[in-house]
């Protein structure tokens, strides 16, 4: 009877252990599914910080799952998007170092050149992008990381340069799309020899023989009127003093006459750096409009469709 009773008991006991091993394992990947929808949903909405903290948890919970350099990449993305770009540098180098052999690490070496563009560090992105070229001249986003070479350039006002690099992607990648653009482009910066520019050096040898003149060569006429009346002006009056002996007078107004006169110096040059500056960033806008006009930036997908997130597959 006692045997019974024990046979009974163990038989119980295997049951109920198989039913909780199969509810427990057949549902996991349910659970991580729905985990990874809700972080997809966050990003697809542009809640972009809590996505990269949802993706974060999924990797933490299941950090053996088959698409977990996928899953890293959507952190780092994540990051980027929400404009945390060191985060975002952080998170696609710690992908490039824990998945080498990841297909998305190319990726990765490019968004990280992107994100030091970005920061202002034109200097650092520039080495990023040259050496993601250096290491991947036959990737799909060669084209785009060499026009943005051309685009920093832009930015910087380097117009020999742009030109160059643009007409390197028209020869070297003559069937894609970024080579039309940058051929036309290549052309369009030839015009900045002949942009209209004044002289600082004329500008301010002008003011010396004449004050305000400087401020009128560089279109700031009622400056320079304003400038020539107050030296001719404080200058005549000084003069006045002096010839009556009123030296008491004569001098502290004759000292600020000669500030005025300084003044209208570095306002001529001033006004003819601000004359060519003003001319050279109309230039670069109408340049950077035609290329968000082109819409070179959304030729290259997103990588979602190249890699299929599973978390993982079970049988029983």
């Amino acid at each position: 009877m006692l045997t019974k009773t024990l046979s009974l008991t163990s038989v119980r006991y295997v049951l109920v252990s198989c039913t909780l091993y199969f509810v427990f394992f057949s549902t996991a990947p349910l659970c991580a599914a729905a985990e990874s929808a809700f972080a997809d949903s966050l990003f697809q909405e542009g809640d972009y910080l809590n996505a990269a903290h949802e993706y974060k948890r999924l990797l933490f919970l299941h950090p053996d799952t088959l698409q977990s350099d996928f899953i890293a990449f959507r952190v780092a993305a994540s990051y980027q998007n929400a404009g945390k770009l060191k985060n975002a540098i952080r998170a696609y180098q710690l992908l490039i170092d824990t998945y080498p052999e990841s297909n998305l690490a190319a990726r990765c070496k490019n968004n990280i050149a992107q994100c030091h563009i970005l920061l202002g560090d034109s200097k650092q992105g520039l080495s990023a992008l040259k050496q993601f070229l250096a290491e991947h001249a036959e990737s799909d986003l060669a084209p785009r990381a060499h026009f943005t070479i051309g685009v920093v350039h832009i930015d910087k006002r380097e117009w020999t340069q742009a030109r160059q690099v643009w007409n390197d992607v028209s020869l070297t990648y003559p069937d894609s799309p970024f080579a039309g653009v940058s051929n036309r482009l290549a052309q369009k910066v030839e015009d900045a020899e002949n942009l209209p520019r004044r002289s600082p050096t004329i500008a301010a040898a002008l003011s010396v023989f004449l004050p305000g003149s400087g401020q009128v060569y560089t279109g700031r006429t009622v400056d320079g009127l304003y400038a020539f009346v107050s030296v001719a002006v404080l200058g005549g009056a000084s003069f006045y003093y002096a010839d009556r002996g009123r030296y008491e007078v004569a001098v502290p107004i004759g000292i600020l006459g000669a500030f005025f006169y300084g003044n209208s110096i570095y306002q001529g040059i001033q006004t003819a750096r601000t004359f060519n500056g003003q001319h050279e960033k109309l230039f670069r806008s109408r340049l950077q409009q035609e290329i968000r006009e082109s819409g070179l930036f959304g030729v290259i997908s997103p990588p979602v469709k190249e890699v299929k997130l599973v978390l993982w597959e079970s049988g029983f």
